[in-house]
């Protein structure tokens, strides 16, 4: 991974970084104490994280502030669960799991996509004099540090939501081979959970196949496809090991149709920004920039290759 060095963040441009990771790290707890009330409290994580966004980038103007607080804020949500694990133990040991609810993935799924949509959209219209070298560094830079923030959320996530949701059970293990049984009991509303559970299995795997289409862009699509059918069946088998939920054919097909949906995110990211800069930028999501030079103003704006 090589981002074009630039120039970097000064030291308040840094610690402004931190100090909104911090904020964006305390917001879920402060909605619970200030509104209360379900549904309201994601609306206000939305309002506040895209306020805090919107001011770190408007004061420091660099995308790279913006991924350090992404960056500080998981770190911080990974410290925080590691320490409730090590205490639930010390002090329950027989009876502690951690609660990863619906309310924590939201927040957690807000806390990263707002300050990525923002600054994402602030350089896909970028053009002209705002389409210069540095800019490209610090996106570079950005997305190098937005991806870490999002790895380190996706695996909590996936270790406690999706392989391990529960405690192991003595119970006898359950495994449901039937093709679509699973769907059809959730959109005829016999299963517990109906829409919102094909929902969830068509949506957590995007974020693995759009880091991966962004990491390895020469990645096809059938490769991550067969990619996002091995990792299925590894959780499903994983369950069926630990004894954590029913091991279902259903969730491997789902998760499928998320892996297409993260890389069509992808593909229709780097189309628009191809449109609106007329072909001269081809994949503005990339960790490195260092083929993607713009010649100076008063030169040509064509891509030169170092």
């Amino acid at each position: 991974m090589n981002v074009l060095p630039g120039q970097k963040l000064t030291i308040s441009q840094f610690f402004l970084g931190l100090a909104a990771g911090l904020m964006f790290f305390l917001l879920p707890n402060d909605a619970k104490n200030q509104i209360g009330a379900e549904g309201l409290c994601e609306a206000y994580i939305f309002l506040i994280t895209l306020v805090i966004t919107g001011v770190l980038f408007f004061i420091t103007k660099r995308y790279e502030a913006v991924g350090v607080a992404m960056f500080a804020m998981s770190c911080l949500m990974a410290a925080s669960l590691l320490f409730d694990i090590i205490v639930g133990i010390i002090e329950s040991s027989s009876s502690y799991w951690p609660d990863i609810n619906q309310y924590k993935i939201v927040s957690m799924f807000l806390l990263w996509f707002i300050p990525f949509v923002v600054c994402m959209v602030f350089r896909l219209l970028s053009t002209g004099k705002n389409d210069n070298n540095e800019s490209r560094r610090g996106f570079a830079s950005f997305m190098s540090l937005s991806m870490r923030a999002l790895l380190v959320m996706y695996v909590i996530v996936i270790i406690f939501k999706l392989i391990m949701p529960e405690r192991p059970s003595q119970d006898e293990r359950e495994i449901d081979l039937m093709i679509l049984s699973r769907i059809t009991q959730c959109l005829n509303g016999t299963h517990e959970n109906g829409i919102a559970y094909i929902m969830w299995h068509c949506i957590v795997l995007a974020p693995l196949s759009f880091y991966l289409s962004v990491l390895v862009p020469k990645l096809k699509v059938w490769q991550i496809v067969i990619i996002a059918a091995c990792f299925g069946i590894a959780t499903e088998v994983m369950q069926f090991i630990f004894n954590t939920a029913t091991a279902c054919t259903d969730d491997i097909l789902m998760l499928i149709v998320g892996a297409v949906l993260g890389i069509l995110f992808k593909k229709a990211i780097d189309k628009l920004r191809s449109v609106i800069t007329k072909g001269e930028d081809l994949n503005m999501l990339s960790f490195e920039y260092a083929h993607l030079m713009v010649k100076p103003k008063g030169e040509a704006q064509v891509l030169t290759e170092e």
